[in-house]
């Protein structure tokens, strides 16, 4: 059984088909209201929502209302127009089920939708939030537009009926749907309609065609809100109604010669086809095409690609409209019927481009915008910016004038071009007016511009000297390069024998280092040997006898056992404080982390802990950074004297002063110990070696040693090295 035969009323839309598929949901219940703030009323009506200032539709007032579906966009994701006798704008949350129920609606549905205002981007919308269908109703009848305005835009999402003729048809094709378009005009402005889906008509069926269109309209609107113009939608074929069809062929229209198109005519303005014939001056296929009937000339817009060249006798047909304060062919098709040699053009100044204002009563019956002109001026430079058509900029009676290329040049002839050459180009007098359409006042001509070919049109009368003013000012910057250039590397060449030189100084002082960190670590390591042979090897010596007398006496004397025993311990307590010692000097060096001052206070940390003694650095001066063997012979120094203090002088106070000033390093280890007579003082030859090895690291370093003692006052050892 066809569609056809069911019963109207057992018809189901895709939208109730689906409902009896899913169980109905409660609808959205609105949140309560504040405690002291009553709840906004329910609107229930599309035009009491129209009516809301947008400040109050942005605050999702609460609306409940019943209509109509009038337009249902294919691929519009749910949005559509609701009419109670009032259209409005609904559009669902993207990705809600709303959205996907709403996908299935269909012109002459009946709806009842809950949900909340928004203020929309044009006019005041519903954002549903719960749909339920009530069955199919008639579509509310039209509003006959007799006009489109500047008020237009209150017509927003209300059925409309227009009339007008159709300039220009297309059916485009989508992945999932198939879509008429139709540009119209009226006596008044143009606009746009659109048929969503598949249909039997043509362009050939169509255009030219005066016609009847019923529809949603809906608005074009800038950022402010403001409305620009109109389009209207429709789903339904037969909102298309052919008042008066085309002529069968396009070209047998009426023809006007170019010096009549769309001037005064006592039959008035008409909005169908005419047909021009005239000579190409300019072509870009596909685009435009000049045709000239000297001295009058017209731009033709058209979409057809076929290639015509200066001198084509063509004949055109199409609609005119004023575009830029000029009539233009608008949606043409054309045919060559015959040839010519290409025009001459007028080779004029450039003010009797402009001619006098249109009201003056000598104005001459010449109007030389969109003909072919010529024109003579100075070369003032050349500008090729990508994505945009490569220009010339001349100098013409002391105004400028860019001659546009409308098609490839030759870059090795325009590369020749010299700036300050005086050039004749040939091109289409393109003019600019101040004032813009619908104008208020006589529009002023206020530049003008030339379209070129190709670089035929473009003369060489006398071109530039090559010895310019510009090139000059570059040959001079040129040699002032050179010059910098050869000063810059005769001052690279200096910095590269400085550098070398301070290499070579800087490996000088670090194998005289490297010499000096050796014998260093040499003499460490023998003083190292001697501290452990008179220390650490004598007190286990000694242990190991107390320990024999121990065991010998555990049986027959167990009091002088333990006697033995106390002093093994003793022996044992000495020797691991020797031996931390010793370890202590072998360790990492504390200088790799710490500075100077602050490894001297970790080294007197680490001698004085559990010794009934106070060990105390203090810094003066600002420090600064220094060689690491400077460093750790001086921290070397310090660990040296202060254990010569603790094994042979028996402090109670060692104090370190380190002192900076701009070209030396000073430390001083000073103790309150029982002191010595140097010159008595045990040396090498007795085996004591630790004022010795003091002196030769000093010295090692570049610096000098002083050393200051008497018997019961003390020592004071001062070390200072250059830096």
């Amino acid at each position: 059984m066809r569609r056809t035969d069911v019963p109207r009323a057992l018809r189901l839309t895709p939208l109730v088909a689906w409902l009896c598929l899913v169980p109905p949901t409660a609808p959205a219940q609105p949140s309560p209201p504040a405690a002291g703030n009553p709840a906004p009323a329910v609107l229930t009506s599309c035009g009491a929502v129209r009516a809301l200032p947008h400040q109050d539709a942005s605050r999702g007032l609460p609306v409940r209302v019943e209509g109509v579906v009038t337009l249902a966009p294919e691929d519009a994701r749910g949005k559509l127009t609701l009419d109670d006798g009032t259209g409005i704008w609904v559009s669902p949350p993207t990705g809600s089920g709303i959205e996907a129920q709403l996908a299935l609606v269909r012109p002459g549905d009946r709806l009842r939708i809950e949900g909340r205002t928004a203020r929309g981007h044009f006019a005041p919308i519903i954002i549903p939030e719960h749909v339920v269908p009530l069955g199919r109703a008639p579509l509310p009848e039209p509003t006959l537009l007799p006009h489109l305005g500047q008020t237009s835009g209150i017509h927003d999402s209300q059925r409309v009926t227009l009339r007008g003729i159709v300039q220009a048809a297309e059916i485009q094709t989508f992945t999932t749907r198939q879509e008429l378009k139709l540009v119209v005009s009226t006596d008044t402005a143009p606009f746009t309609f659109v048929l969503f889906g598949a249909n039997t008509l043509t362009a050939v069926d169509l255009v030219d065609s005066e016609v009847s269109l019923t529809g949603v309209f809906l608005a074009y609107f800038n950022s402010r809100r403001q409305f620009l113009g109109a389009r209207v939608y429709s789903n339904d074929p037969a909102s298309i109604r052919i008042l008066q069809p085309p002529p069968a062929d396009a070209f047998a229209v009426p023809e006007l010669s170019l010096a009549n198109a769309s001037g005064f005519s006592r039959d008035g303005v008409t909005f169908h086809r005419r047909r021009v014939r005239g000579t190409v001056t300019l072509s870009k296929p596909g685009d435009y095409f000049y045709l000239q009937e000297h001295p009058h000339a017209l731009r033709v817009n058209t979409r057809q690609r076929d290639e015509l060249r200066p001198g084509d006798i063509v004949e055109a047909t199409g609609f005119l409209q004023l575009q830029h304060h000029r009539a233009e062919m608008k949606e043409a098709v054309f045919r060559v019927v015959g040839r010519q040699s290409p025009p001459v053009p007028d080779e004029i100044p450039r003010h009797a481009a402009f001619g006098p204002a249109p009201w003056a009563g000598d104005a001459p019956e010449r109007d030389y915008d969109d003909s072919l002109i010529a024109l003579r001026g100075r070369l003032v430079s050349v500008d090729h910016k990508q994505g945009e058509p490569l220009r010339l900029n001349l100098e013409v009676d002391d105004a400028l004038v860019p001659a546009e290329f409308t098609g490839p040049a030759d870059p090795k002839f325009i590369a020749a071009l010299r700036p300050d050459s005086l050039i004749r180009v040939t091109g289409i007098c393109a003019i600019t007016f101040s004032e813009s359409l619908p104008v208020v006042n006589w529009p002023k001509p206020i530049s003008l511009r030339l379209l070129l070919r190709d670089a035929a049109d473009v003369q060489v009368i006398a071109a530039a000297s090559w010895w310019t003013q510009d090139r000059l000012v570059s040959a001079l910057a040129l040699a002032a390069v050179v010059l910098l250039l050869a000063l810059a590397w005769v001052a690279m060449l200096r910095r590269q024998v400085a550098r070398r030189s301070e290499e070579l100084a800087e490996a000088m002082r670090a194998r005289r280092d490297a010499a000096v960190e050796f014998d260093s670590t040499l003499r460490e390591r023998n003083r190292l040997a001697a501290d452990l042979h008179d220390t650490t090897e004598q007190a286990l010596t000694g242990m190991a006898l107390q320990l024999e007398a121990a065991d010998a006496l555990r049986t027959r004397a167990p009091e002088r056992s333990e006697q033995h025993l106390g002093l093994a311990r003793h022996l044992l307590d000495r020797s691991r404080e020797d031996l931390r010692r010793s370890i202590w000097n072998l360790r990492a060096n504390p200088l790799e982390q710490h500075t100077l001052a602050e490894a001297l206070r970790e080294v007197a940390a680490d001698r004085s802990a559990g010794l009934g003694l106070a060990i105390e650095v203090a810094s003066r001066g600002e420090e600064r950074p220094m060689p690491d063997f400077v460093a750790g012979n001086l921290l070397l120094l310090a660990q040296e004297g202060i254990t010569n203090a603790l094994k042979h002088a028996a402090p109670t106070r060692i104090d370190l002063q380190l002192e900076f000033t701009p070209q030396e390093i000073t430390l001083e280890i000073r103790d309150d110990g029982r002191g010595f007579d140097p010159a008595t003082a045990d040396g090498p030859k007795d085996g004591h070696f630790g004022l010795q090895g003091m002196r030769e690291r000093v010295k090692r370093l570049g610096g000098r040693l002083t050393l200051r003692s008497a018997p019961g006052r003390g020592t004071a050892i001062t070390a200072t090295v250059r830096q």
